[in-house]
């Protein structure tokens, strides 16, 4: 990594690198310990997008959730965040939806999500996910205190389109006055 090192902001030395660091790392199976793979796939996709390369940092990332790397959830959502705030929405709705396909039952998934649809201006949209991201925290307990951060997003996204609040948001309401009443509330992982 010392050739990561010198390259300094010179991207695409430092892109060469860091595919021959995963290729690699992809043909060592049994050393994948030595290998930190989830952390150089991102600053590869990094380095792609400095480049103007979306397509290979979408490839990296993809190909790296698919091989199970690190924490892929993670991996696709930090992507399509980014891919949202330089203009790639259609390219960041895609890794969006590969992670609702993927990981699902990560309630960080639709607060994020929810987030840069709300942050674009997009109301509509951040609905769908801060939505399912209620239910699905209201399912599980809120263990990871998620409620914090989707209830109020969730009232804004509704106000924004003109919706009055519902029951979903009633019942998100409740659980989380419920938990803040228990000393619960923690302020959320992301």
């Amino acid at each position: 990594m010392d050739r990561y090192t010198a390259a300094g902001e010179d991207h695409t030395v430092r892109a060469a690198v860091l595919e021959e660091y995963l290729r690699l790392a992809y043909a060592d199976s049994d050393g994948a310990g030595m290998f930190e793979v989830y952390a150089w796939t991102q600053s590869l996709a990094e380095d792609y997008l400095a480049l103007g390369r979306v397509d290979d940092a979408v490839r990296v990332v993809l190909e790296a959730t698919r091989r199970g790397d690190g924490e892929g959830a993670e991996l696709l959502c930090e992507l399509a965040e980014r891919l949202m705030r330089s203009g790639h929405e259609p390219t960041a709705r895609g890794l969006w939806e590969h992670a609702r396909a993927g990981f699902g039952q990560d309630v960080w998934l639709y607060v994020q999500a929810g987030v840069e649809y709300g942050d674009l201006g997009d109301p509509a949209t951040a609905l769908t996910w801060l939505t399912p991201g209620i239910d699905l925290a209201l399912r599980t307990g809120d263990p990871e205190s998620a409620l914090e951060q989707l209830v109020p997003l969730r009232a804004a996204a509704l106000s924004a389109v003109g919706q009055a609040p519902d029951d979903v948001q009633a019942r998100a309401e409740h659980a989380l006055a419920r938990q803040a009443t228990s000393g619960r509330a923690t302020g959320g992982r992301r």
